[in-house]
């Protein structure tokens, strides 16, 4: 199958029209339909119907989208990294982050190494620990920065020296004095928590209470996306100070009284050879961290 006719269907299924798609490629309609013809036949599947002069993606379509778009980023990453062979300081990282304050590590890393390496690009996932290991396992990140515990036998790991501290972000109108609040106090709120399963039991056990005796409203990957219900009073997302960068006008961040510090990894894959322009930035990353510690 050519990467060219991968394009194509990606294409399409963007712009939703044969017409536009063949504008956009430089090609005519007769000759994009016949090559969308060929990928269908190739699959022996439909991968779009006809609504309204619309081009829909079918179910098969749509689990194909998701694959074509999985092949073109890797054959692109494998492209930069043969480069890479006659020139090492060029190229792109992958970098997967969950949302606490490692995010600032990783900032300060960036800036000096790109400074070094201006031909260095950088591609940033906010992502939680489940959809990090699950990119590096498919190859779509180089490494990721993840909280502690997580399941990490199958890469290589560096415990960073950073933490970060467990608490809620709150409404300040229902909270205006407080810098704080205690485990017991979490029970009387409604809250959204993280779906990692793994954070999940270490929560359990830095608060000493069980989920079962919390107002649980829901779980989130991504503490952005449950701001908005802070803010209308319907959840409040239990969380690292990092995740939270700096008090809104309505929100804050309270520290959960007597509980221990976050702890944070960097991850890589074992299973892949790590390209140069990696293995420099992972040692800067450690340099850095350290520095910062002393």
């Amino acid at each position: 199958m050519e990467t060219r006719l991968l394009k194509y269907f990606l294409t399409i299924a963007q712009l939703g029209t044969i017409s536009q798609a063949a504008r956009e490629l430089h090609i005519t309609q007769p000759t994009l339909s016949r090559q969308l013809k060929s990928l269908e036949d190739e699959l022996g599947t439909r991968l779009f119907t006809r609504e309204q002069h619309q081009m829909i993606l079918t179910k098969a379509g749509l689990e194909f989208q998701n694959d074509a778009k999985q092949i073109i980023k890797m054959i692109e990453r494998s492209q930069q990294r043969v480069k890479q062979v006659e020139n090492d300081i060029v190229g792109t990282i992958a970098v997967g982050c969950i949302e606490a304050n490692a995010a600032q590590l990783l900032a300060s890393v960036i800036k000096e190494y790109h400074q070094k390496y201006p031909g260095v690009k950088f591609e940033l996932y906010d992502l939680d620990s489940t959809d990090i290991q699950e990119r590096l396992d498919q190859g779509l990140l180089d490494l990721g920065i993840v909280l502690k515990p997580s399941e990490t036998i199958k890469y290589h790991s560096k415990d960073l020296n950073l933490t970060d501290k467990w608490g809620v972000v709150v409404p300040k109108k229902r909270f205006p004095e407080q810098i704080s609040i205690k485990k017991a106090d979490l029970l009387k709120l409604p809250l959204f928590i993280t779906r990692n399963n793994i954070m999940q039991s270490e929560m359990k056990t830095l608060l000493g209470i069980s989920f079962s005796q919390l107002n649980l409203v829901g779980i989130q990957n991504l503490v952005s996306n449950s701001l908005y219900l802070t803010d209308n009073e319907t959840a409040y997302p239990l969380c690292a100070s990092g995740a939270f960068v700096g008090e809104t006008k309505t929100l804050k961040f309270l520290q959960i009284d007597n509980v221990k510090p976050i702890y944070q990894q960097m991850i890589w894959s074992k299973q892949r050879k790590v390209p140069t322009i990696v293995n420099k930035f992972i040692e800067m990353m450690i340099k850095i961290d350290s520095n910062n510690n002393e």
